[in-house]
């Protein structure tokens, strides 16, 4: 077989393939392959976000009851303060009881008495509260801080892990994002609209060649006269099952290389 009537790669671009629909096979292989880059992270990145999320929340929360207890406890020395003031009020107002020469001096003198002795009961039973609310918000706050603590050293060994895992993997996930940012410059806005509106819903697989006649991405049967149009690279189709963009053999050689046959095994004589 003369090799040199053979259609080359350069050939088939130049001559039968549709460039944007080209492009948009070559952008699905590499949105493919960092998609299988993201995957082969695992659940670590997951679950680092997951772990930042709950470490911000118990600091905020550890904040806020270290500012509570502060405010409790201001309020706990102004009462204190406040009722050594009213105690010395009522010892002095019980002896001018006994100077009075009136009974209008009396009485006004009794009620400043009755209300010092009722503010100083409501100070001692609010310093009573307050003692019991702050020593159980202290017990919880050594409880908070110590938790904190745990979370924050679980975090930073993750973030470890993540940062070398990332390491590993980032100079690939750069290149392919370059080549992406590339090739969507090149593709038709109509083709890479359809593009990304079907590849979300097809588990990442939006675009895939048409193989013997059937779909790549769900093996269902291409109308003939649709395979036929195919075959010249010039256009694409929708998959009438799987709603997938199906584009001809042309541009998958183009992109892929020409398919490699399977080995024929050979019978050993005896």
């Amino acid at each position: 077989m003369d090799t040199r009537l053979e259609p080359t790669r350069q050939t088939l671009i130049d001559k039968y393939v549709n460039e944007s629909l080209l492009h948009l096979y070559e952008l699905q292989k590499i949105d493919s392959q960092l998609d299988d880059l993201i995957e082969s992270r695992g659940e670590l990145p997951d679950r680092v976000q997951d772990m930042r999320r709950t470490v911000a929340e118990q600091r905020y929360n550890l904040e806020q009851i270290r500012k509570d207890i502060a405010e409790i406890d201001t309020r706990s020395k102004q009462l204190s303060d406040e009722t050594v003031d009213l105690r010395e009020k009522v010892d002095r107002y019980k002896a001018q009881q006994f100077d009075v020469k009136t009974t209008r001096e009396y009485d006004a003198i009794t009620f400043q008495l009755e209300d010092g002795q009722r503010r100083l009961h409501n100070n001692v039973e609010s310093m009573g509260r307050m003692g019991v609310e702050l020593e159980g918000m202290k017990i919880d706050e050594v409880q908070m801080t110590q938790d904190f603590a745990e979370v924050e050293a679980e975090l930073a060994e993750a973030e470890a892990a993540l940062g070398e895992v990332l390491a590993a993997t980032q100079q690939d996930e750069k290149k392919l994002i370059s080549r992406r940012n590339t090739l969507e410059k090149k593709i038709q806005p109509f083709h890479l609209t359809i593009y990304n509106r079907v590849r979300p819903a097809k588990n990442g697989v939006a675009v895939v060649a048409i193989k013997n006649g059937v779909c790549g991405g769900c093996y269902n049967a291409v109308p003939r006269q649709l395979a036929l149009e195919l075959r010249k690279g010039e256009k694409h189709t929708v998959c009438e099952y799987c709603g997938r963009i199906i584009v001809g053999e042309p541009i998958a050689i183009a992109v892929d290389g020409e398919p490699v046959a399977a080995p024929v095994a050979v019978a050993e004589e005896d």
